[in-house]
């Protein structure tokens, strides 16, 4: 075999368990083997259901990225967060048990997290600071994202960050 043979020959490999890698990833990240994936199937059918109630009113309220002024935000902000905190209080009311329970557990602590950042903003708004609304890391994650991961993990698409706030 000659350098050029071996080259190739080492370079294709590379590539062959390159790829391998990521279907492997990849089939683990999205497959139903994922340390986030909940059991409980039927909760995250519920879970989704309350979910998409939430957004269904978010989407008739006025748009906060739509205010005419920092005040008129501010009260947009609150009444749309007042809809996600009592849907966080209505999916806790319902969590699962078990090693589902603790994850769910994580998951609305994150919830609380977001909501408190959305008031914290609301009132810099109302103190007159005009600025672009930050969300809490947790974990190395904006709290955003982390809201995102598990609803996406879980196939609970309406369980994410409403992105409502702009």
């Amino acid at each position: 075999m000659t350098g050029r043979q071996l080259g190739l020959t080492i370079g294709i490999s590379v590539i062959v368990l390159f790829a391998v890698f990521w279907v492997g990833a990849t089939i683990w990240f999205f497959g139903d083997g994922n340390p986030d994936r909940l059991e409980d199937r039927e909760w995250v059918a519920d879970a989704e259901a309350r979910c998409a109630e939430a957004r269904d009113v978010l989407d008739r309220l006025p748009q906060a990225r739509e205010a005419a002024s920092t005040e008129e935000r501010a009260g947009q902000i609150e009444a749309s967060t007042a809809v996600l905190a009592d849907m966080t209080a209505d999916l806790a009311a319902f969590a699962p048990g078990g090693e589902d329970g603790e994850l769910v557990g994580l998951w609305l602590r994150s919830w609380e997290t977001y909501i408190g950042d959305r008031l914290a903003h609301a009132e810099a708004l109302r103190a007159g600071e005009d600025r672009q609304f930050r969300v809490s890391v947790e974990r190395g994650e904006g709290v955003d994202a982390l809201l995102d991961a598990f609803a996406d993990r879980n196939r609970m698409p309406s369980c994410g960050d409403p992105l409502d706030i702009g």
